[in-house]
C-alpha cells in the first residue's frame, strides 16, 4: 500500500440497517471515511444501504449473499455458517493488495453470513484485528448466554460438556449442536480470540461478564455506541400516562412480563414492534396498543407520548441502544435489574430498577412512576442531561475508536521501508475528505 494514510476495513454480515451492530458498522465507517481514512465496508447481504453510497474514500464491496436463517438451501446454509467460501475467497482479493503494516480490519458481526472462517483469513494474514463485541458470539454458541427453553441466563461454561449437553437453542437442539461446532471451529481449531488485537466492548457490563472467557492478555476498551438523535427538548413525561416498549416481540425481550403487569394494573402501555409473540401479547393485553415497526420519526412520536420506557429484557443484553434514546428524549427507563442497561439508567437517578424476570416488581415500579407526576418529571429531566451534557455522537464514537487503533503495536503501522511515524494515524486530518471520489464495488447487489 502506497502513502501515508493508514487503510481501514470494516467487516459486517449486512450492508443495509437491519439493527444497531450494523447501524454502528455503518457510522463509523462513514465517519472515518469523512476524516480522511481510507476506509472499505466489507459485507455479504445487501442491499447496500444509502449511507454508504457516495461518500468519498469509502468503497463498499457487496456480495449479495443470503443471510444464513433466510437461505431457503439449508444444506448450503449450515456449510456456509462454518465456512463461507465466497466471502472467504473475496476477503482474500481484497486483502492481496494491501499491506498487512498498513491495514487494520474492523469486524462488528460476522455470525449471520460472514462466517469465522472470514476472520480466521484476516488473522493468518498477519493483519490485526480488531472486534466489537455486539453480542456474545465470541464465545457462547447461542450468542447471548441465555437458556431459551427456560428463559434464565446460561452460567454453564461455554464449549463444556455441560454446554453441549444443553437444551438452550431457540429452535432446536439439532440447531444447538451444529452452533456449538461452529464456536469450536472458531475458538479451538481457528484459536480466533488469541489472535484477535483488541476487545471493544459496547458496555462494561457485557465486557464484564465476556472478560473471564477472554484471552487475558488481549486489550479490551468499552467505546459507546453512536446515537443517531435531534434534540428537540424534553418530552412532557408527567403529562403521560402510556409506558412504552420499543423492541421484537420475543420471549428473551420480557414482552411477556410487560403484558402480565400492565394487565395486573390497567395501565396504558404501546407496543413498537413485531415478533412471534404478537397474538399472545394481545390476548394478554387487549388494552394495549400494537404499532408494529416505526420509522425514526414515528419512534420520537412514540417517546414524546410516553411516560416511561420500559425495558423488560430476560438475557443479558449488551448495552440496551434504546434506553440511552429514550434518556435523549428526556424519557426516564424501567429496567431489569440484570441487564447491560443498567450500566447507565441509574436507579432512582434517571430512571427505575426492578427485579429482573419478576412481573409483580415490574407492575410496582409502573404504579409507582404512574401515581407521581414529580418522581416522572424529576427522572425524566435528570434522563435528558445526563445525555445531553456528553451526548453519544458519531465523532465521539470514532474519536474513542482511534485511541484503539492508536493502542496497537507499533510495528502494526510501521511506514514503508521499516521506519514508523510518530503517530500514523495523525497523517489523515481530522474533519476533511480524501480528494478523490468514493469507490462503490458492489458485487452482485
Amino acid at each position: 500500500m502506497t502513502g501515508t494514510v493508514p487503510e481501514i476495513i470494516v467487516l459486517n454480515d449486512y450492508a443495509t440497517l437491519t439493527g444497531g451492530s450494523t447501524a454502528v458498522a455503518i457510522a463509523s465507517a462513514t465517519e472515518l471515511a469523512q476524516r480522511g481514512f481510507k476506509v472499505t465496508y466489507f459485507s455479504c447481504v445487501g442491499p447496500v444501504a444509502p449511507q454508504l453510497q457516495g461518500v468519498p474514500g469509502l468503497e463498499v464491496v457487496c456480495l449479495g449473499q443470503w443471510e444464513l436463517a433466510k437461505n431457503p438451501r439449508r444444506l448450503q446454509a449450515a456449510f456456509s455458517g462454518l465456512r463461507n467460501g465466497g466471502a472467504v475467497r473475496a476477503l482474500r482479493r481484497l486483502l492481496s493488495g494491501r499491506d498487512p503494516a498498513r491495514t487494520l480490519v474492523h469486524a462488528h458481526t460476522w455470525m449471520k453470513a460472514l462466517s469465522p472462517a472470514a476472520l480466521e483469513t484476516v488473522t493468518a494474514r498477519g493483519f490485526p484485528l480488531v472486534v466489537t463485541l455486539h453480542d456474545f458470539f465470541i464465545t457462547c454458541p447461542n450468542g447471548g448466554f441465555f437458556e431459551h427453553s427456560t428463559g434464565r441466563i446460561c452460567l454453564r461454561q461455554p464449549l463444556s460438556l455441560a454446554c453441549l449437553g444443553c437444551e438452550c437453542d431457540r429452535h432446536n437442539q439439532a440447531q444447538k449442536l451444529w452452533r456449538f461446532a461452529r464456536i469450536f471451529l472458531q475458538n479451538r481449531l481457528f484459536s480466533l480470540p488469541q489472535q484477535v488485537a483488541h476487545y471493544v466492548g459496547v458496555s462494561h457490563f457485557s465486557l464484564d461478564r465476556l472478560r473471564p472467557h477472554l484471552p487475558a492478555a488481549t486489550p479490551a476498551t468499552v467505546v459507546r455506541n453512536p446515537v443517531d438523535f435531534a434534540d428537540r427538548g424534553p418530552s412532557p413525561v408527567a403529562a403521560n400516562r402510556a409506558f412504552l416498549f420499543i423492541g421484537r416481540l420475543v420471549p428473551e425481550k420480557g414482552v411477556r412480563l410487560l403484558a402480565q403487569a400492565a394487565r395486573a394494573t390497567g395501565l396504558p402501555v404501546t407496543f413498537v414492534g413485531e415478533g412471534e409473540l404478537l397474538p399472545e401479547l394481545r390476548q394478554l393485553c387487549p388494552q394495549a396498543r400494537f404499532t408494529g415497526w416505526l420509522d425514526a420519526a414515528g419512534i420520537r412520536a412514540e417517546l414524546a407520548r410516553a411516560r416511561a420506557l420500559v425495558f423488560p429484557s430476560l438475557w443479558y443484553e449488551t448495552l440496551g441502544l434504546v434506553a440511552i434514546e429514550a434518556a435523549a428524549a428526556g424519557v426516564p427507563t424501567l429496567v431489569a435489574d440484570g441487564c447491560a442497561a443498567t450500566d447507565h439508567i441509574r436507579h432512582e437517578e434517571n430512571g427505575l430498577h426492578f427485579t429482573h424476570g419478576s412481573a409483580t416488581s415490574l407492575a410496582g415500579a409502573m404504579q409507582r412512576l404512574a401515581a407521581d407526576d414529580a418522581l416522572a418529571a424529576r427522572l425524566g429531566a435528570a434522563a435528558y442531561r445526563w445525555y445531553w451534557r456528553d451526548p453519544w455522537t458519531a465523532e465521539r464514537h470514532v474519536d474513542d475508536l482511534l485511541e484503539v487503533y492508536r493502542s496497537l503495536d507499533p510495528r502494526s503501522w510501521a511506514a514503508e521501508g521499516g521506519t514508523r511515524p510518530p503517530d500514523a494515524f495523525q497523517h489523515a486530518p481530522i474533519g476533511k475528505t480524501r480528494p478523490e471520489a468514493g469507490l462503490h464495488h458492489l458485487e452482485s447487489c
